[in-house]
């Protein structure tokens, strides 16, 4: 599967202004544009939670990478990098 190619918008904007006041289409400019450097977000959410008994801390299992993580107050997942805020549905 291609990835798709994004570019920034204010670059695009700006690109194709030149265009426009040169008189010029401005999709050749816009196609000369580098691709941003992005990555696709993934969401999960804080699932199951066990304790420690090793470590004495409770811990919660992340629902995209099935992980456990004793830092799951926080708004991403530690271990695969999972948006935890309840957005769109990437749990597996």
């Amino acid at each position: 599967m291609e990835m798709a190619e994004y570019i920034e918008r204010s670059a695009a904007i700006k690109a194709a202004k030149h265009a426009w006041a040169k008189g010029l289409e401005p999709s050749q400019y816009i196609e000369a544009l580098p691709a941003a450097d992005v990555a696709p977000v993934v969401y999960g959410r804080w699932g199951t939670y066990r304790f420690n008994l090793e470590t004495g801390n409770y811990e919660k299992q992340c629902t995209r990478c099935r992980n456990f993580s004793q830092e799951y107050g926080k708004p991403y997942c530690p271990n695969c990098g999972a948006k935890m805020d309840g957005g769109d549905k990437d749990d597996r």
